[in-house]
Parts: structure tokens; C-alpha cells; sequence
């Protein structure tokens, strides 16, 4: 289940200190690559000391994710239709409530080391000048996985806007796992948002 979380990877792969990234010849967009490249060497050296607190890492992971992630565009995605349909103050409470959940679940994980590397194999250009920058995180055991990620510009640099672990969409994922949780409730955004919040309140604390 954890792997169907949308940011699983992201969160996980980017934080680990064994990290190593090496950029192949062919790439077509070295720029994304780049983009990848620097944002693991920032987990790196700001999130996975050992020398700072759980809310201090918190708070940095939360800086990293908002300035290197496009938060609204995930967040209006997962939410699907009932975007549409939900009313101003639905979306404000929402959004707000989407990037606390993330934050909160996946914040702490930084403070493992898992030893894993990851290699940056190819990148290629999307349509309306997005990118798409392709690796591979090798782990100690077992086969290694493929996470693609999906890049939109922002002005002169990049947003991450998709995760994709073997072939899995994790925006798509979110996306039916938060619809199957507003279907449930007559369409309602409402409950939707209690469930988030809910689950930021019930995320144990770890160094």
C-alpha cells in the first residue's frame, strides 16, 4: 500500500544518504536532469542529519517540498472531478489540508538511511515543455525499480508533478484513492478533508 501512496517514492528515494546519481550521455533535457540531481543533494545535506529535531526537519522538508513540487497542481489533480464541484472554501481547506498530509507522512522518513543508491539513466521532452527524467533506485536487495518523474517548467527552473514506479502513475493512484473517498460520502469534499486531517493527527513523531 505504501508504494500506491502518491510521493512514496519521492519522499523515500530522495531522502536516503547513500544517494549517488550519475547522469548517462544520451540525456535529451540535462537541464531536468539537473533539477533531479540537485534536489536529492538537498535532501541529502538538509534532511538526513542526524544533528536536528523532528519539527526542525519538518519544516525543511515542507520548504523542499513546496519549492520543488507543484503542490496546487498535484493537489487540484487528486482531487479529480470534485474540484469542479467543490465551492472556494472546500479547495482553500483542502489544499491546506493535501500538503500537511503529505508533510506529515512523509517528513520523518528522512531520518533513516537506507543505503540505497539511485541512477539518473535518460530524460526526454514532453508536450507543453514538460520532461520526463528516468532512473533507477538500486537497492541492497533485490531487483532495481524504475521511478520516472514527470517535470513542468516554472519559469527558469522545473516542478515535479508526477511519480511514476514501474509504470504506475502515483497522481493517478491518489486520484482514485481520494475519488473512492468522496464517492463514498455523496460527492461531499468535506469528509475528504476530515480524513486528511485526521491522518496528520494520528502520524506518530519519529527522530
Amino acid at each position: 500500500m505504501e508504494r500506491r501512496n502518491f510521493l512514496t517514492a519521492a519522499a523515500a528515494i530522495c531522502a536516503l544518504p547513500g544517494f549517488a546519481l550519475a547522469q548517462s550521455s544520451g540525456n535529451q533535457v540535462p537541464a531536468a536532469s539537473q533539477f533531479i540531481e540537485r534536489l536529492a543533494q538537498r535532501a541529502i545535506e538538509g534532511l538526513t542529519t542526524r544533528d536536528i529535531d523532528t519539527s526542525e526537519r519538518t519544516k525543511r522538508f515542507r520548504t523542499l517540498f513546496t519549492e520543488s513540487f507543484d503542490v496546487p497542481k498535484i493537489g487540484r489533480f487528486a482531487l479529480g472531478n470534485a474540484w469542479r464541484t467543490a465551492n472556494a472554501a472546500d479547495r482553500e481547506a483542502y489544499l491546506s489540508a493535501f500538503e500537511d498530509f503529505i508533510v506529515a507522512s512523509y517528513a520523518t522518513r528522512f531520518a533513516d538511511y537506507g543505503g540505497e543508491t539511485i541512477r539518473v539513466v535518460n530524460s526526454r521532452p514532453l508536450e507543453d515543455g514538460e520532461a520526463a527524467v528516468g532512473t533507477h533506485f538500486v537497492r541492497t536487495q533485490g531487483e532495481p525499480i524504475r521511478v520516472d518523474w514527470r517535470l513542468a517548467p516554472d519559469g527558469q527552473n522545473w516542478k515535479i508533478i508526477d511519480v511514476v514506479i514501474e509504470g504506475v502513475s502515483m497522481a493517478i493512484t491518489q486520484r482514485d484513492d481520494f475519488n473512492a473517498t468522496v464517492q463514498r460520502n455523496g460527492g461531499r469534499v468535506g469528509p475528504l478533508i476530515e480524513m486528511l486531517r485526521d491522518k496528520v493527527k494520528a502520524t506518530p513523531a519519529r527522530g
